[in-house]
């Protein structure tokens, strides 16, 4: 029996060589588990390398309001000086679990917004980061990420959706502030729903703009395994744009599960390991 003073004890097991680079802990507001608590479960799932990416939205007009960092029990607004705890413990985790077997590194998903460069730029200059992710995730500061997509987006056609979104993604690449895109075509999780089948069509006449700012800027894809859990049969980004993508040049470098919950780690990379080389520690020397 476990007293209060003691410490359960972690044995190490066999590992696999596969990276997570796409993990949200309790520090996002839509997250629930501890840093600890997401260690421990990739130890279980036999993993490498773990990185946390905590949410740092700051779009002062976004309809969402999800502008905050969580530390303390609660709710404070995104800042650098609010991110601190968030980092201090990550670099805390790597100490305690590197010689358990998962090397824990230090990342960071930054909702875009026109108007967030400088801001970005000053954040990578006081925080050595590991991984930087840019996430699309409004469209006319609309949440794209939120089952109320009808709602918000039942006056919008299509094709003013898809420019909307592809020109954001293509400002975030040209920066070159961001190591990847996150989740390109997340749109698909809600927007299937309002646009139906056309949805998977929608990057066909906007993709190659989009593709030459990646190459340009040297910013990357993940794959992100989340659209699993989501209900749908394939990844974001679906086939045919993360096809694209590579036939233009585009790498493709990281693998993210996208995970909010502990059991969330690692979801499906036995299969989708297969679509990205180099998974066991990308951001390595």
């Amino acid at each position: 029996m476990t007293t209060l003073s003691e410490k359960p004890v972690i044995t190490p097991l066999p590992i696999v060589g596969l990276a997570d680079y796409h993990v949200h802990c309790d520090y996002s507001v839509d997250a629930e588990g501890s840093i600890d608590d997401f260690c421990d479960a990739a130890l279980k799932r036999r993993l490498t390398e773990i990185c946390f990416t905590t949410h740092y939205d700051t779009n002062p007009s976004a309809a969402s309001g999800d502008c905050f960092i969580r530390f303390g029990g609660k709710n404070h607004p995104a800042s650098p000086d609010n991110l601190e705890p968030y980092v201090a413990e990550v670099l805390q985790a790597n100490d305690k679990y590197y010689s358990l077997g998962v090397s824990v590194k230090l990342g960071v998903e930054i909702g875009w917004w026109d108007g967030c460069a400088e801001s970005v730029a000053r954040l990578r200059e006081r925080f050595a980061f590991d991984h930087v992710l840019c996430g699309v995730h409004e469209v006319d500061n609309r949440d794209i990420c939120s089952p109320r997509f009808s709602e918000y987006f039942k006056n919008y056609p299509i094709r003013d959706f898809a420019a909307g979104y592809f020109q954001q993604a293509v400002d975030a690449a040209r920066t070159g502030l961001f190591d990847a895109i996150a989740h390109l075509g997340y749109y698909v999780r809600f927007g299937y729903a309002h646009y139906g089948e056309s949805i998977y069509k929608i990057h066909e006449p906007l993709m190659n703009k989009l593709f030459e700012a990646l190459r340009q800027s040297d910013t990357s894809l993940e794959v992100n395994t989340s659209a699993i859990r989501h209900g749908f049969h394939h990844y974001y980004p679906h086939m045919p744009l993360l096809n694209a993508a590579r036939t233009s040049g585009v790498e493709v470098r990281f693998l993210g599960s996208d995970a909010h919950r502990p059991e969330q780690i690692g979801l499906d990379f036995d299969a989708a390991s297969a679509l990205v080389p180099d998974t066991a520690a990308p951001c390595e020397d």
